[in-house]
């Protein structure tokens, strides 16, 4: 983020500048990684480079006023990247798999990594670490993740309603009495909705117990009720039987050992998929 926490150094504005011309450049075509537990959107320094030795950068250093510094050629273009890492705007980092994981910790019992069954299992987005030697090149392997982002306006909009909203609480005893009489109504009917859902939950719960041992394999009521998907389709089907529901189980288990043999080769597959881009 913009906001500096208190003892933190200052982000150089020509180094903010940069990040602002990179940051959603569509030339870094930019993945998604797992860095700390965390998404996080990561490239390739030589995209990086290709962006600012483009036209478009060009255009944008000229403008008046602006910060971007000139850039010439490529070793210009590996100066002026090297502000982002400089001031903690992007920082290099390594995918990680069970190859490369299994390879460290053969040549350094030591070193510090996470554990195999901690690796992303999620298909095009690999698990990240931190590199402490800060290179940029137009190599391949090169990877950088960004740690800085861009406040949009919209943040300020939302912190402006939220902040409203509870001056408005905080008000309520002035409000008029037709105001409060009508939120009272609104939260009497929400707590109602509330109740009938957990009492809807007993209930189905409850006979699926029951029919669970005298008509195997049992009947669900809105089977749907507790998934992942949307309002109306919660309550869709109205009933159905508990097969189903084993039958989906078993095929998402099959899916996810899927995955996860499919996620050791994804970082390469993906590698390639970009060098031939």
């Amino acid at each position: 983020m913009n906001s500096q926490p208190q003892g933190a150094p200052a982000k150089s504005p020509t180094a903010l500048a940069i990040a602002s011309f990179l940051r959603h450049n569509s030339q870094l075509k930019m993945r998604q990684g797992v860095l700390n537990g965390k998404r996080q959107d990561f490239f390739r320094s030589k995209r990086a480079l290709r962006a600012l030795q483009s036209p478009e950068y060009a255009s944008s250093q000229k403008k008046k006023g602006s910060l971007l510094p000139p850039i010439a050629s490529e070793e210009d273009a590996i100066r002026v990247f090297k502000e982002l890492p400089l001031n903690s705007l992007a920082i290099r980092v390594e995918i990680l798999t069970r190859k490369t994981v299994e390879a460290k910790r053969a040549s350094n019992p030591q070193v510090q990594l996470p554990p195999i069954s901690a690796l992303s299992k999620v298909k095009g987005v690999p698990t990240l670490s931190f590199v402490r030697e800060q290179v940029v090149s137009s190599d391949d392997d090169i990877y950088y993740v960004w740690i800085w982002e861009r406040v949009h306006w919209t943040a300020y909009l939302y912190a402006g309603l939220i902040a409203a909203a509870i001056f408005a609480v905080v008000l309520f005893p002035l409000w008029p009495p037709i105001l409060r009489l009508g939120v009272w109504y609104l939260s009497m009917g929400m707590l109602g909705l509330l109740a009938a859902f957990f009492a809807m939950s007993i209930v189905r719960l409850i006979l699926f117990g029951v029919t669970y041992f005298v008509a195997h394999p049992g009947l669900w009521i809105f089977p749907n009720l507790f998934e992942d998907v949307g309002f109306v389709d919660s309550f869709i089907p109205l009933y159905a039987w508990n097969v189903e529901q084993e039958k989906k189980k078993k095929k998402k288990k099959k899916v996810t050992a899927t995955v996860t043999a499919v996620t050791e080769e994804e970082p390469a597959a993906s590698d390639q998929k970009e060098n031939e881009s």
